[in-house]
């Protein structure tokens, strides 16, 4: 700015000197048309900013990517009067969730008279989540550059959403097949229970259990019994628990955007994984400040999940400057003394601590699976998420 004023003044010292030296008509007309430039171009740019003759707007593509997906976005500037706009500055929204370009955090557009001008910028997905792209904001210059004007964008911004992957880690990993003993060992339903309700064909009492065959519900095994005998074995009985376990995502984010994703895929991984080790569960997870719960008992169950955690925002954490102050285990609905749960958490603090320690009191175990680089709590059993998706388990 204060070069252009330099130069302006050294412009109009020029014109004197050739007014009063060599020339007094041109000279003299040349300082008039520099000394009324600025109120000219003061005057048409006000005129553009009042009378809302620049129209901004902002759209996408495609809103919802998959990581390595891209999407472009436009930025469309109409200039519905008769004089040429300069120049339009718009700053961008630089989304961690996304790659583009280096030069993407502004641009500047030129837009003719009755004419439309289109920058497009192409981004990639590259971390799950909610982002949002577009204009930050948008100024206005003249033509000399001496005067700005902020403006309004139609459209300033537009969302893309970002599927979590899901992993696929392998069924005798350590943390898998841990949580998958104590489902087993927790079922304690005796060998021979009869059941009134049902005899076999020579009117003699049948008893709750026979060898698995194609077809029976997964739920029905009794593990106990089937690893005492080495073969499958179903319960017929109506009151039989399902083995299943339970997975609670901590509602409550970190400042690192890669920690919080580890933790939502890794949620999702340990789900398949013990789906395959045949074992069914239920997700916790907390939308709009509510937990709600997740029955995942076949592979449709997990993706419905993952299209469901496109949309989703930890509380706390890089993307909001509002803290947590909800429960982050959901202990009135996981009321039954015994239980065991599995929680995934991108910050193990103190405060997720103190909720570990009531639910301990209530007669719930909690194995914690912590993505947080710099934990300090303790559990049941300790967990630390690596990047690969590994797990290896932190001595208390």
């Amino acid at each position: 700015m204060i070069s252009k004023v330099i130069l302006y003044l050294m412009a109009i010292g020029f014109g004197l000197f050739f007014a009063l030296y060599m020339s007094a008509s041109v000279g003299w007309v040349f300082v008039y048309m520099l000394v009324f430039a600025p109120i000219f171009s003061f005057g048409v740019t006000l005129f553009f900013k009042l009378t809302h003759k620049v129209k901004i707007t902002v759209d996408v593509d495609r809103s919802m990517l998959y990581k390595g997906e891209t999407a472009t976005m436009r930025i469309i500037a109409e200039n519905k009067s008769i004089y040429p706009v300069p120049a339009v500055k718009i700053s961008l929204f630089l989304p961690k969730n996304l790659d583009y370009p280096p030069d993407a955090s502004s641009c500047v557009i030129s837009i003719p008279p009755r004419s439309v001008s289109e920058i497009k910028i192409q981004y990639k997905a590259k971390v799950w989540g909610i982002c949002r792209i577009g204009a930050e904001s948008s100024l206005l210059y003249d033509y000399m550059g001496f005067f700005r004007f902020d403006i309004q964008c139609a459209d300033p911004e537009c969302e893309i959403k970002v599927f979590p992957d899901v992993p696929d880690i392998p069924g005798d990993s350590p943390l898998l097949r841990s949580a998958a003993e104590r489902a087993k060992f927790s079922d304690e339903s005796e060998e021979t229970k009869e059941n009134d309700g049902y005899s076999n064909f020579g009117g003699i009492p049948g008893y709750t259990h026979r060898e698995y065959a194609e077809g029976d519900p997964i739920r029905r095994i009794n593990w106990k019994l089937s690893s005492k005998r080495e073969k499958y074995m179903v319960r017929l009985d109506d009151e039989v628990e399902t083995i299943q376990q339970i997975i609670v995502l901590d509602p409550c984010g970190g400042n690192d955007v890669f920690e919080n994703e580890r933790a939502v895929e890794g949620m999702l991984a340990a789900a398949l994984g013990l789906l395959k080790c045949g074992f069914e569960s239920t997700v916790y997870c907390c939308f709009n400040g509510t937990f709600e719960s997740f029955d995942i008992t076949e592979p449709a169950d997990i993706s419905a999940l993952q299209i469901k955690f496109a949309d989703y925002r930890f509380a706390g954490g890089y993307d909001t400057s509002t803290p947590y102050s909800g429960e982050r285990i959901p202990l009135s609905l996981i009321s039954e003394s015994g239980k065991g749960i599995l929680l995934y958490t991108p910050l193990f603090d103190k405060g997720l601590n103190g909720e570990i320690a009531a639910a301990e009191a209530a007669g719930i175990n909690s194995v914690v699976i912590s993505s947080d680089s710099v934990s300090s709590g303790s559990a049941y059993q300790v967990w630390k998420l690596n990047e690969d998706y590994s797990a290896e388990l932190i001595d208390k």
